[in-house]
């Protein structure tokens, strides 16, 4: 098992093309957007590298956002602006040479803990993503997060409280 870096905020220097997860477009998203939207503040990307020869293993992206409070279930719409604030978690993956190690795991927990400091600082509801496929929408539930079943673009979100709960 190779031994890995604790995450840290990518950097000019690292070498995302050679990057594959086996998503093409979470691969072509991270060599063409990581760094740029690193630069001019749209989004944090998170890697993981390997020790040693700095490989990149896994990254994860974040960025704020808004969801319509009316795609929420209704028991969680009460008392809630619209647009509600949240934490869009836009792309996760890890290298197909580093699967099956738990780093995906380790990646969203890395994101959990930014959620809940962001929402301790800004307030922010929920964290959410938008799962590429059933596998990743199952990845997703095993950790927490519900379908909103209103949105045409199947969301997923774990609310902040829920990962105050569990500890985050």
């Amino acid at each position: 098992m190779a031994a890995l870096e604790p995450p840290r905020p990518v950097t000019g220097e690292d070498a995302v093309k050679p990057f594959d997860c086996g998503q093409e477009s979470l691969n072509r998203w991270f060599a063409r957007h990581a760094w740029q939207n690193q630069r001019n503040g749209a989004s944090r990307t998170y890697v993981v590298c390997e020790t040693g020869s700095g490989r990149i293993a896994g990254y994860v992206s974040l960025s704020t956002g808004q969801i319509e409070r009316g795609l929420l279930p209704k028991s969680l719409q009460r008392n809630k602006p619209d647009p509600i604030p949240i934490l869009l978690m836009g792309q996760l993956a890890v290298s197909v040479d580093f699967q099956g190690m738990g780093l995906g795991a380790s990646l969203l927990q890395h994101a959990f803990r930014i959620a809940v400091v962001t929402a301790d600082a800004v307030g922010v509801f929920a964290l959410a993503t938008h799962p590429l496929n059933a596998g990743a929408r199952s990845f997703y539930a095993r950790w927490g997060f519900r379908i909103l079943e209103a949105d045409p673009k199947s969301a997923m979100i774990v609310r902040i409280k829920d990962l105050q709960a569990s500890g985050f």
